[in-house]
């Protein structure tokens, strides 16, 4: 927690961030603030970028400081050298009796002198990642354009290194949720695409803290969770190639069964599913239907695809059909109906499945 200390002083004209409109328009957690708050933000914010042992900045009391300093840390991920710890004390202005400067101490993680260096690494890599994704894609197609290129490219780790900051993502190809969703942000952002960082908890017995995003196409808002995207993170069975897409570009109505947003910030209602993924991909089931699921799978066998996925609506009918394919033979049944193999010929599979998303997906061989 931040600690507090209060010295005499006299006030000065305090240097802040100028921040022009266009980037106004992506700092989701500078509009949440007041005039007043969102002055303190670019004192911050300068100080921050000029990694300053001390920023003084317009005093506030503990708990917005604390709020202001949030929405700084939220907006921008690009501040890898600072993982959010800060101190601060409060100076008394004799010049105008009520008037309080704050000082704030930030715990910076990188020495200065490393900083300028380590930015131009994750620069470089950064366009390397945007020079492979096509520029005249529409705006849903590049979010999952970087939602696979991070799955695919960043491994979840837990024991990485500074894996509360895009370093981790950037240079270590290794990362966590924080990661995982500042490098979401920072990608998305340099692409002049809005997306913010949400923290939260998730909804299980273990209620651990967790990062996701906020993105917006058009006029409407969604969410992405890139982590559990991962096959990496909470799958079972064979994980290769076997990403989930349920988090991507999602509703309130998925995201709040698994993930509860902190209050510190006010979110958009997020109430359209016209980019569900396995919705436009015709693999959304509201119920189990046995005669239904072989037909599907019957058609992907014989059509040679590479994997079939199964994403259920309820848990019931995923729990169903994990116990027909997975713990059954199903897929068995449905190979001796199918006349594209000869006889003694093999065909394998592996199967991924277990996590929070009530998906399936089988990777035919």
């Amino acid at each position: 927690m931040p600690k507090a200390e209060k010295e005499s002083g006299i006030t000065q004209k305090l240097p802040e961030r100028q921040i022009a409109v266009s980037e106004e328009a992506l700092y989701y957690g500078y509009q949440s603030l007041s005039k007043e708050e969102q002055e303190v933000y670019r004192q911050i914010a300068e100080g921050l970028e000029q990694q300053e042992a001390e920023i003084k900045i317009t005093s506030l009391s503990q708990d917005r400081l604390i709020t202001v300093f949030n929405m700084v840390m939220i907006d921008h991920p690009e501040y890898f050298w600072i993982e959010g710890e800060f101190q601060y004390t409060t100076v008394e202005d004799l010049t105008e009796n009520t008037k309080t400067v704050t000082q704030i101490m930030p715990v910076y993680t990188v020495e200065k002198e490393q900083t300028e260096e380590l930015k131009q690494e994750i620069e470089k890599q950064a366009e390397e990642w945007i020079a492979a994704i096509d520029v005249s894609a529409d705006t849903y197609e590049k979010i999952k354009s970087v939602y696979e290129l991070l799955i695919r490219e960043v491994e979840y780790d837990e024991s990485s290194s500074y894996n509360q900051t895009i370093q981790s993502v950037f240079l270590e190809k290794k990362t966590v949720c924080m990661g995982y969703a500042k490098a979401t942000q920072y990608l998305l952002n340099k692409m002049g695409i809005f997306c913010t960082l949400v923290t939260g908890n998730i909804l299980d017995e273990t209620s651990s803290s967790h990062a996701w995003n906020l993105v917006q196409i058009g006029e409407n808002y969604y969410y992405v969770d890139t982590t559990w995207g991962s096959p990496g993170y909470n799958a079972k069975g064979d994980r290769e190639d076997a990403i989930s897409y349920s988090y991507l570009c999602c509703s309130d109505k998925t995201i709040s069964a698994t993930h509860k947003a902190n209050e510190d910030i006010l979110l958009p209602s997020c109430t359209d599913e016209s980019y569900h993924y396995y919705k436009r991909k015709g693999c959304w089931y509201e119920i189990y239907d046995k005669e239904r699921i072989c037909e599907v799978l019957k058609r992907d066998i014989e059509a040679n695809s590479q994997k079939t996925e199964l994403c259920f609506q309820e848990e019931a009918g995923y729990q169903q059909a994990v116990q027909d394919i997975v713990e059954g033979d199903l897929i068995q049944e449905v190979i001796q109906t199918t006349t594209v193999f000869s006889p003694g010929e093999q065909i394998s599979w592996q199967i991924s499945y277990g996590g929070k998303d009530n998906l399936l997906v089988i990777l035919w061989n």
